[in-house]
């Protein structure tokens, strides 16, 4: 069982913070982004096979479809009280329209989510869902949407007990505006106002009066301004109506209630099959996010290891863009790796990686890897040097102590411990012999595996002598001058810090005595040992790159034998299409001369046949009668046999005319055209009327909407139109007048805007009966 303190510790030292603030970009809800930057969920081995399936197939269904969030999350509006609706129910509470529809499209979103999810455990899961919901699709679903839509719009005039009220209360508003407009027009009253216009405020018709004009007989006074210079007073003569129409609101919110109530009720009869179904989505919505995330980094899919290897090949650190990639393996009787090497050289990326990855596998993430088998760990625990802290009175290697002490309490068999440069700020000879003793302890007695990062010269020596570890080192590039963050492993490593104090020292101006100096204080023992190592990396180094350089070597001679059997592919081809050529000109030529001598033949039988007609004469002898047209007059119509019909001159051009045949006018010779016996020569062509339709379309926009006075509905639909507008282009923004107070298109309106994350709002100039609207700029 993992432990969640060393956890905590864990994600802490290997900047979680910045991972979670990625992967959480995937997440629809908040719920789940907050799992993930908090505690993330950590996946049992059992279930970790399925699990790795299903996050593959879900990431080909991204590649194949695109992002899932509008199949599985449709209308679900990701805020506190939907997420609570199912609890007030369970409690015999009643929910809102908004909640209801959140749970309606909760059931309703899962015949797309079936179709999408049709392999693993989905399918039966889903089936099983649909099945259950059935009677609440009947007595709930169905009648919800007769006045509801999945987005969340509400129809009250659809309901048939609302809408009643809902004509009363249209007409009742439509009287009092009417009175409003009336009294507005008066003469007396007109000077006193501040607008020549209504407001609604506390459901109230109010009119603007200067507080210097006020009589008591206007009405009486509902509001101030801020300023006090504008006194809101309903006239006496719409107090009554404003009274009915409250009364008329009242019973609709009341009839609203009980209709909520219903709904609530049915709901509460299949209350277990809703939670199962809203923990589905919570689910599904955290599996997604890390199929998404792992899908936009390319990470690899893991094996499980079963036979104790350990293979990573090509890792990487997931924050770092274009980061030196590297590879390890571990065989089943290896217990770890003890890294070495200069300073800034990449031991600390290379553990985080290796960390990373392993983590990854327990959160069911893929690898950020080209391929990777790794064997499940029970617990992980990674931490680095630096634990100074002075307010504890505790020093660093007093608090690397603490820390260490703490693991070994709690650290269970079968887990990965990895540190850092372990024990860097005491003794080298002390730390080497205290950590080999740990080392030896937890790989041995608990059964885990070490990754270790090291300077201190006899740890290196000791973990290189025991085969049950593997030394590496970060390599260094000694005609550069510079670590090559490559990680060679069988050897360790120099830590050249002789070597990087004289790259950088060349920065500044001192002597170089100070490095000769140090030079003569170490133990030529050490000397020797580090030079030893030093030549063995550069050694490496050179048989690294000598490895690089044939495998490149070798990579270009195979592409160029596959470039040498293009290009004779490609001279075969042409050969061949030149043959082909001349083998298709020769049986073309034969064709044409078969064709020739059948189409000879077929000639002279067509005139043989048409000697033996019977009624070849008498046909000639009728032809030879009809006689050419002497005069042509226009708008006759005559025989032409060039087009064998009848047809109506419309124009005579020289020689030639022209003629009308159904429709269509053709230019034909005089000589073509022959007299007809029995056709009326009077009769004229009908003209062919034209219809010519002209289209015009104009609109008028304005950056400024006077509001005041609207209903709700129909204040909503202006809104909604002019924002489309501004979203188009067609105005730079949007100023919407609605007047001052609590009323209820303000309340309506702004709570909107905070919806719309591609739009912002502001009270118009200090103005706050007016509300600007302007899009984000994205730039």
């Amino acid at each position: 069982m993992n432990n969640p303190t060393i956890l905590s510790q864990t994600l802490s030292n290997i900047d979680w913070s910045k991972i979670a603030s990625e992967i959480t970009t995937y997440a629809k809800f908040d719920t789940n982004k907050s799992i993930i930057e908090q505690n993330p969920k950590v996946y049992e081995f059992e279930s970790l096979a399925s699990h790795f399936s299903n996050l593959n197939e879900l990431i080909k269904k991204i590649d194949e479809i695109g992002s899932l969030h509008e199949i599985f999350f449709s209308n679900l509006r990701d805020n506190q009280e939907n997420h609570n609706a199912l609890n007030y129910i369970s409690k015999a509470g009643v929910v809102t329209i908004d909640q209801l529809n959140f749970l309606a499209n909760l059931i309703e979103n899962l015949f797309p989510i079936k179709r999408t999810l049709n392999f693993g455990d989905y399918r039966e899961i889903l089936e099983d869902f649909i099945n259950k919901t059935q009677r609440l699709k009947s007595k709930f679903i169905n009648p919800f949407r007769k006045f509801v839509d999945a987005d969340g719009s509400v129809h009250l005039e659809k309901h048939p007990i609302i809408a009643p009220l809902i004509q009363e209360q249209i007409s009742l508003e439509r009287r009092i505006r009417e009175t409003i407009n009336f009294i507005l027009k008066d003469e007396d009253i007109s000077k006193r106002l501040q607008m020549d216009t209504f407001d609604i405020i506390n459901e109230r018709f109010v009119i603007p009066i200067r507080s210097d004009s006020y009589r008591s007989d206007l009405g009486s006074i509902v509001a101030r301004s801020s300023t006090g210079n504008t006194l809101f007073v309903e006239p006496v003569s719409t107090r009554k109506m404003a009274n009915e129409l409250i009364e008329i609101n009242s019973k609709i919110d009341y009839a609203l209630s009980q209709i909520c109530k219903g709904y609530s009720e049915q709901i509460s009869n299949d209350i277990q099959v809703m939670k199962d179904i809203y923990s589905f989505y919570i689910s599904l919505d955290y599996t997604n996010t890390l199929a998404s995330y792992s899908h936009a980094k390319n990470f690899c899919y893991p094996e499980i290891s079963a036979d104790g290897e350990t293979i990573i090949t090509d890792f990487y650190h997931p924050l770092i863009d274009e980061c030196v990639t590297n590879s390890i393996e571990l065989e089943s009787n290896h217990k770890g790796i003890i890294i070495s090497g200069p300073n800034t050289g990449g031991k600390t990326v290379s553990i985080k990686s290796i960390v990373i990855s392993h983590l990854f596998f327990k959160l069911g993430l893929f690898i950020p890897a080209q391929k990777a088998k790794l064997q499940y760990k029970t617990d992980i625990f990674y931490f680095d040097s630096d634990y100074q802290d002075l307010e504890m009175g505790l020093s660093s290697f007093a608090g690397e102590v603490k820390v260490i002490l703490g693991m070994l309490e709690n650290i269970q068999n079968n887990s990965l411990i990895a540190a850092d440069e372990i024990f860097n700020s005491t003794s080298s000879d002390e730390a080497s012999s205290l950590a080999y003793s740990i080392i030896n302890y937890v790989t041995h007695e608990l059964g885990c595996d070490v990754l270790i990062s090291t300077h201190h010269q006899l740890l290196k020596t000791k973990m290189q002598d025991n085969p049950d570890f593997l030394s590496a080192h970060v390599g260094y590039d000694f005609e550069k001058n510079c670590p090559t963050y490559k990680l060679a492993m069988g050897t360790p490593g120099s830590s050249m810090a002789l070597e990087i104090f004289k790259r950088l020292s060349h920065e500044h101006s001192i002597p170089t005595k100070i490095l000769d100096n140090a030079k003569k204080m170490l133990d030529t023992k050490y000397v020797t040992y580090e030079k030893l190592l030093q030549d063995l990396s550069r050694k490496q180094e050179k048989i690294d790159k000598t490895l690089r350089e044939n495998k490149q070597l070798n990579f270009e001679l195979k592409n160029q034998k596959k470039s040498q059997e293009g290009i004779l592919f490609l001279e075969k081809q042409r050969a061949f299409d030149n043959y082909e050529k001349e083998i298709r000109k020769i049986i073309k030529g034969l064709n044409d001369v078969k064709a020739k001598s059948l189409s000879n033949e077929i000639t002279h039988l067509s005139k043989q046949f048409e000697k033996l007609k019977p009624d070849h004469d008498e046909k000639k002898a009728k032809e030879e009668v009809r006689t050419v047209a002497k005069e042509i007059k226009q708008g006759h119509r005559y025989f032409c046999d060039r087009l064998n019909t009848t047809c109506v001159v419309s124009e005579i051009k020289g020689k030639n005319c022209i003629v009308e045949v159904n429709g269509k006018k053709i230019t034909v010779p005089k000589n073509s055209l022959f007299d007809q016996q029995g056709i009326d020569r009077n009769k004229k062509a009908k003209p062919k009327n034209e219809v010519q339709i002209n289209v015009f379309k104009t609109i008028n926009y304005t950056t400024e909407v006077n509001c005041r006075g609207m209903r709700l509905s129909e204040f909503q639909q202006k809104v909604f139109s002019c924002i489309d507008d501004l979203r188009m282009g067609h105005i730079p923004y949007l100023i919407i007048v609605h007047g001052h107070g609590d009323g209820t298109l303000k309340k309506w309106l702004r709570n909107e805007m905070r919806r719309h994350k591609d739009l912002t709002w502001t009270p118009d100039e200090g103005n706050d009966g007016a509300t600007r609207i302007d899009l984000v700029n994205n730039n």
